[in-house]
Order: structure tokens, then sequence, then C-alpha cells
């Protein structure tokens, strides 16, 4: 019999599973005072079907009759004893009692039925429970890159909020560059297959009916370079002329001119499009990353006032904006942290949003200080998934842990886990949910979810039909970097960087472990692994399509060891200098790759993109043309 354990995410604060199992098959459902929202309503109907196709023949009503025990009563109780968002739920042989704190608990708690009618269903019997529930962080986020360079399709971003949903998880974001169809910069946009206007307010529909706040999120300093490619907004730029050959701030336009008025005209007009379409009243600024500030037309006013004066003077004039529009902003941290001295400058309706992604990152410093200086905060980890191939299970896991842990310490008012796309989004999204989920349960209680099953419970709750081979494959894919890393942690992206700089050499200070013997090691557990896969069950169609996406992963992790490998052997370490034998062998594996790249890209991704992110195959393309 397998544990209850496993089928709940997250993992109550409170659990006693008692001996025995619910029995009575029929009665009704009272729905108690208080409980007025018609999305409670609909959702409480959606458990009883569940419940129903396994025998249960339940009805609903408002009131039992005189001297009648309802089979199971929902309720609304301020004065229970539990945090904002908490539940009591008590199964017991022949009623079910569930009493929320408020709304948003009466709703964690039907999740929480959902996850028992999955134990129900492999085991065969609904266990007796007793549940005490409430979340650490009142803000439980899920940050999904859409600008880098995939778009989801609509019907695969509902089917990753209908699992957020399940794990409580209360926010979503979907960080946006250019990938909003903002009606006056179609040139920004028209190759990218944006979200439109009625498409947010679609998403932001479906979010709502399951508790889920929809926060807008559009960069607005820095990551501009989809806007600033382009003519008509290189007056903008902070970068009046490009050097390719030059510093790496002075390579290309990514950053606005924070001292141009016009900078702060361009997004506030953007902002003034977006944010009507959400009902949130968040709202994410970005301002992460501005690699050029300083380095062109803002350098003097960077010199006579430093650069903390003039980036703190830009964002805040957005903030103070919004603020007198009725929004209250966030802002990532990465910057202010560098002028802790200046963090009482911030504008009031602010939360800094503290990211790192490193195991190593230190979220314990970083979030003192901003606790210190009472700044709201938010503790950003992230999935590891991105520039993997394959993902960073063990470095995603510990960076999960260590965002929680601080953030409870330290009073953070939430928790967002983030996933990236750097550098084409080359990564299939499965390769994301151990971390979501783990970051899920983490997010509600984080001493009581620090050791759970990822495996099983991505099995359960994940796979539709439990496969835990399947879901054991995702996990040990990511552990595969570990024998290039070992225990240095300090390798983000290593299968990229072999593959995006073919020419480059192996010998840099992030390449510099790569040798024939980890290398070998790595070519190794790749192909155990892949013939894994090859073999693996698939009791539904969308395993089967997570097999092949898997499998496409595994294979460009290979590609890249493989390149590394012959590499090695290489002057210099370039691949443009293989002989042609090599290159001609490089080719035929590369070649047997790309047809299935853009397969499965566009079973799940709309078609804007795609071709920006094949631009990364060019490179690799050209080191095995024979000359």
């Amino acid at each position: 019999m397998p544990s209850v354990k496993s089928f709940l995410l997250p993992v109550p604060q409170k659990l006693k599973v008692e001996e025995g199992a619910f029995t009575r098959r029929h009665g009704r459902i009272e729905i108690g005072p208080g409980i007025e929202d018609d999305r409670l309503v609909a959702e409480i109907m959606a458990v009883r079907t569940l419940f129903q196709n396994m025998g249960f023949q339940w009805t609903i009503t408002r009131q039992c009759a005189e001297g009648e025990q309802s089979v199971m009563r929902i309720a609304m109780d301020p004065t229970l004893k539990l945090q904002a968002q908490g539940y009591s739920l008590h199964i017991k042989e022949d009623q079910i009692e569930l009493i929320g704190v408020d709304v948003h608990g009466v709703y964690n708690g039907l999740q929480t039925m959902r996850q028992l009618v999955g134990y129900a269903k492999q085991t065969g019997q609904l266990p007796l429970v007793a549940i005490s529930d409430y979340p650490d962080f009142m803000n439980r986020g899920f940050m999904l890159d859409v600008s880098r360079d995939k778009v989801p399709q609509l019907r695969t971003l509902f089917q990753i909020i209908d699992h957020l949903a399940t794990w409580k998880i209360n926010q979503l974001q979907l960080y946006t560059e250019h990938t909003f169809a903002y009606q006056n910069h179609e040139k920004v946009w028209q190759d990218y297959s944006p979200y439109t206007a009625e498409d947010i307010i679609t998403i932001n529909h479906y979010c709502r009916e399951r508790f889920i706040e929809l926060v807008p999120n559009q960069n607005a300093l820095g990551h501009m370079e989809r806007w600033l490619e382009h003519a008509e907004y290189q007056h903008l730029a902070e970068i009046a002329e490009i050097d390719p050959q030059g510093p790496e701030q002075l390579q290309r336009r990514t950053t606005l001119n924070p001292v141009d008025p016009r900078s702060m005209d361009l997004v506030t007009g953007m902002f003034n499009e977006l944010i009507p379409n959400f009902t949130s009243k968040n709202v994410n600024i970005g301002g992460d990353e501005p690699w050029e500030l300083g380095h062109g037309r803002s350098r003097q006013a960077c010199d006579e006032n430093g650069k903390g004066d003039v980036y703190i003077s830009y964002m805040s004039e957005l903030i103070n904006y919004l603020n007198q529009k009725g929004y209250r902003s966030q802002m990532w941290a990465d910057i202010i942290l560098n002028y802790p001295d200046q963090l009482h400058r911030l504008p009031d309706n602010l939360t800094c949003l503290v990211w790192g992604y490193q195991s190593w990152y230190p979220f314990e410093t970083n979030s003192r200080k901003m606790h210190e200086a009472g700044v709201p905060f938010y503790v950003c980890p992230g999935t590891s998934s991105w520039q993997s191939f394959i993902g960073r299970w063990p470095n995603a896991q510990e960076n999960l842990v260590k965002a929680a842990v601080a953030g409870k310490k330290y009073n953070a008012s939430g928790y967002l886990i983030t996933d990236w796309g750097d550098f084409g989004h080359w990564q299939p999204f499965i390769i994301s949910y151990p971390a979501i989920l783990y970051g899920a349960g983490l997010s509600w209680a984080v001493d009581q979810n620090k050791k759970v099953d990822v495996a099983t419970l991505l099995s359960n709750s994940v796979m539709k039909l439990p496969n835990p081979e399947l879901a054991q494959l995702v996990l040990e894919l990511g552990c595969v970097y570990k024998a290039y890393d070992g225990d240095i942690q300090k390798y983000v992206n290593v299968f990229y960087d072999i593959l995006r700089v073919p020419d480059g050499s192996l010998s840099t200070k992030k390449l510099e472990h790569v040798n024939a013997e980890n290398t070998a090691a790595v070519l190794k557990r790749l192909e155990q692994l892949f013939d894994q896969l090859v073999t693996c069950p698939a009791y539904t169609d969308e395993q089967q399509l997570i097999i092949e996406e898997l499998e496409l992963a595994a294979r460009l992790a290979r590609h890249s060891a493989l390149m590394a490998q012959e590499r090695l052997a290489l002057p210099d370490h370039k691949m443009s200098l293989a002989p042609a034998a090599v290159k001609a062998k490089m080719q035929a594996d590369w070649n047997e790759l790309r047809p299935h790249f853009t397969r499965l890209w566009l079973l799940r991704n709309r078609p804007g993109g795609l071709e920006k992110s094949r631009q990364g195959f060019e490179v690799i393309q050209d080191s095995y043309i024979i000359r």
C-alpha cells in the first residue's frame, strides 16, 4: 500500500493518517454559509464528479434536512485558528468535513481532496485523515519565460496552470520582453506569435477560476534587445554604436537609456496598454541586468551621481507612476542589492525579488539585508532547466531549499519559482517539472516538504497515469551534468557552452574541467539513459510525447559531449579544424536531431520564435563544413 504522503503535494503542515477507510457511498454534500463564490461552487462540483467516477453517488445541497447527516460538509469559518488560506480536513468513516478559514482555504482544501482521490483510485480506498494546514508563504508563484523563444499554445499553458492550481500555487507570471502584441509596436513582435490582449484576458480568466493571480510582467530597462535591434528604437538605447569586437557591454544593445525621458515615455505607454488586461493590481517591472548602464549615453550622469542613483531614479519614477494608477510594483533585486545603503530610497508599494539560481547563492545574506531594511521581498530560486537540455536537478534542489529556508526565516512575503529560456529555450518543459513541484511544496510548508519523494510525486501528479520509470528517468537525466561538475558547483551551462562556441577554447574558466575522462563518463551515462528511454513504457499519448522530448534532449546533450570529445584532440579545441571524416560523422548525427526539434516545438508552442531559436544551430552547422 503506497503512502498517503506520496500523493499529497504539498505535504500538509499537520497530517494524521488513521486506520480504516471511508465507506459511505451515498449521501449529500452540504455547502455551508459564506461559500457564495461561484468558483468555489464549481470546484466542489468538479471534486464531486471525481468521487462519482469511483462509485460515490452524492448530491449537493445548501441545507440538509433536520436530523440528516451530510456525507460531506464544506464550510468557511474565519475564527478557525489557522493562518489565512488555511483549512482543516477530517475524513472519518462516514463523514468528511472541510473547513476553510477563508475562500482560499476552502479551495486549497479541495485541492487536497483531489489528491486523495488520486490515492483512492490507485489503492481502492479513501483514507481516514486529519489535516490542519496553512501556507508558510502567502504568495506562492511560478514565472515562465515566454520571450526566449517559446510562446506556449494556450492549451499547453492551461495544462501547466491546472498543475499549479492543484499544487496550491496562487500566482503566475509570464515573463515578456517583446511577446505581447502592443498595438503601436508591431515591428517588434510581428515574427514571434505574441500573446494578444484577448489571449491575456482569456489566460487571466482561466487563472482566476483556479484562484491563481496572473501578474503582468514586462521588463522595462534591460533585456530590451528585441526592441533595440530595430532602427526605430535605437535612439533610446544606452549604446549609440555597438562594437562587436569590444568589451561585452558594448557588443549589443540591450538596455534603454535611463536618463532620456523618451525611454520612460515608451515603457509607461507599454504598461498603460498591458496592465488593463489583468485583474491583478501587482505588476513586475523587471529592471534586472542592465548590462550597458553607464557605458554609453548615461555615462556622464553615472560618473557624476553614481550608477546606483541613476538606476534608482529611473526605476522609482516608473514605480511612482504605477503607484498613482493604483498598482503595486515588483522589481528584480540584483542591482539594488549592490547599493544596500540606498534601500531606504525605494518607493512605497514595492516588492523586491531576490533571485539567484546557483546552489551557493546567498539567499540567507540577501534576505537578511531586505528584512533589516524593512523592504518587502520575495525569494526567487529557479528550475535550473535552461541552457542545460536535460536539467541540473541537484543544483535546483539545493537552490530551492535555501531560498525557502531563508525566505521563511526573514519573513519574505512570497516565493517565486522561475523558469527561463535563455539562448533559444532548447529544453523541454518536462525537465522543469521536478523543480516546480518541489518548489510548490517548499513554498507551502518548508519543513514538511524538504524530503518529499519527488520522483513518486512527479509520477503521481504529472503523468496522469502513474509511470515511476519515466519519472525516475527525468531526475536521472538531470543528474548527468555532475560528471562534469562534481562538487565544483560552477557549470550553469556546460552542454550549451560546448555547442554554442564550437571554435572556442575548452580551457576557459567555464570549461577548464572538461576532459577526456569525464566526457567519456557523460557519454556512457547518456547512452544508458537513452536506452532506458527507448524501452520505457508509455501509458498515455502525453507520456509518449514526454518520452520523445526527453530522447531529443538526451541526444542534444550527447551531441555536445561528442563534440567535446572531438575538440579535446584538436589544436586550440577548434571544431572547424577537425578532419573531414570527423566532421561528416558529427554532421550526420546533427542532421538527425534537427527535424525532431522543429516537430516537437510545434506540438506545444506557437511557431513564432522557432526560427530565432534555430539560429543558434547555425554556428554548429558552420563548424561541420568541410573546407
